[in-house]
Order: C-alpha cells, then structure tokens, then sequence
C-alpha cells in the first residue's frame, strides 16, 4: 500500500476520533450541538419558538432595564463556559454515542489491519512472482547451453559420419581395383565368395563391361542375385 495512502488514512482517523470525543464531551456537559464552540456551525439550530405576548405597561410605570437577549448570552459563551453548563441528554443516550464512536474506531482498525494485511499479501506475491521468474530465467538458461551442446555434437557426429562413409567408399575402391584386372573368370569365382550386396558395392567402381565380365563368371546359380544387387547399388548412386 502506498505510504501517503497509510499516513492519511491514520490521521483521518485520529481527526475523525478526536472530533468525535470533543462532540461527546460537549454534549455531556450540556451544550446544544449548534453551539459548540469550533464545530457548532455543522448542526443545525433549532427553530425559534414565537415571543409571548406582554401585557400592555403604562407609561407612568418605570421603565426596566433592558435585559440581553438570549441570542447574545449563547454568543458570550467559550470554550471553558461549557464546563459549566449541565448536560440535557440522559445517560443512556451518552453511552449509544459512546457506542458509536467506539464502533466507528473499531471499523476504522479493523480497515486498517486489512488495508496492511492485503499490503503483506501483495508483498509475499511480488516476490513468488520475481522468484519463479528468476528460475525461469535459469531454465532457459541452461536449454539454450543444452541446446547448443547438442548441435554441436550433431555437427560432430555428420562429420565423423562422413569420414566414415569416405573411408568406406575409399576401402571398397581399393578393393575394386584389385578385381578390374585380371582373368575375369578367375576373378568371377573369387567375386562369387562375398555377398551380393558386397560384391555390387566391388563392381560400381570399375567400368560396366568388366562388371558384366565378372558377373558372368559368378556361376548361374548366383549371376541373378549378383545382378539384382549391383543394379539396386548403381541406382542408389554407390
């Protein structure tokens, strides 16, 4: 909560219970609301009742003195003159405003302590929020690290990948050179002691009519399976 907000809230407050206390005493002693000293402008004055009427004095009779109006007894009196004036409201009437402003204080606490309540609240909030946003921050943290380890590695493995498939492809070259001379069907019978798919792997790398040479000299019984394969090596490009 803002702590303007607070300060004034207190010492509304305390205005307010002080006001209250002052009316109370006021009227203890007996004073109207009207004329109570500071504060009397707020109520309302009662209605004046009208004058009686005085019988008719003779002009010979002496002339009394004239008295003060009412109006300017009410206006003499001060703030210490209220001590002295007795209370016209009965006791029960004292203790419902008492009462009341006991009420009142007690509302105005118990806002108090919900205003300071919902302010802890909103505090403890803040901080969860500013905490899972650190761990948050730290999560993406290290999947961006995860990240970039793994696409690392994954350029390593395309690399050894592909040194692999050129050391194979060089091994299989190798080993073709050593089958594209040569009595081809000499040859033929050694060809027919590997599998069909290694023998296709040999035979891409030399020329087709020695390929068809030594494929001829694999035996009948194998030149099918022989066949198949190096047509299926040739067409995915090894």
């Amino acid at each position: 909560m803002n702590k303007g907000l607070k300060i004034g809230l207190i010492a509304g407050g305390g205005a307010l219970a002080f006001t209250f206390a002052y009316v109370a005493f006021a009227l203890v002693l007996g004073v109207q609301p009207h004329q109570i000293p500071l504060v009397g402008k707020a109520f309302p004055a009662p209605p004046e009742t009208p004058a009686e009427s005085t019988p008719t004095v003779a002009e010979d009779e002496p002339k009394s003195a004239p008295q003060p109006a009412q109006g300017a007894q009410v206006a003499g009196i001060g703030l210490l003159d209220v001590f002295q004036i007795e209370s016209p409201y009965s006791g029960q009437e004292l203790e419902t405003l008492v009462s009341d402003l006991k009420r009142k204080s007690k509302e105005f606490d118990q806002r108090l302590s919900e205003l300071s309540e919902r302010e802890r609240r909103t505090a403890e909030r803040s901080e969860f929020l500013d905490e899972q946003y650190a761990q948050l921050q730290r999560l993406r943290t290290g999947l961006e690290e995860w990240e970039n380890e793994l696409e690392q590695r994954q350029a390593e493995v395309k690399r050894d990948e592909k040194a692999r498939v050129e050391r194979e492809e060089e091994s299989w070259a190798k080993l073709g050179k050593l089958f594209a001379e040569g009595d081809a069907a000499e040859q033929g019978k050694r060809l027919a002691a590997y599998t069909p798919e290694q023998a296709a792997r040999i035979l891409v790398t030399m020329k087709p009519a020695r390929a068809k040479e030594l494929l001829d000299s694999v035996g009948a019984d194998k030149w099918k399976e022989f066949a198949d394969a190096y047509r299926m090596a040739g067409d995915s490009g090894n």
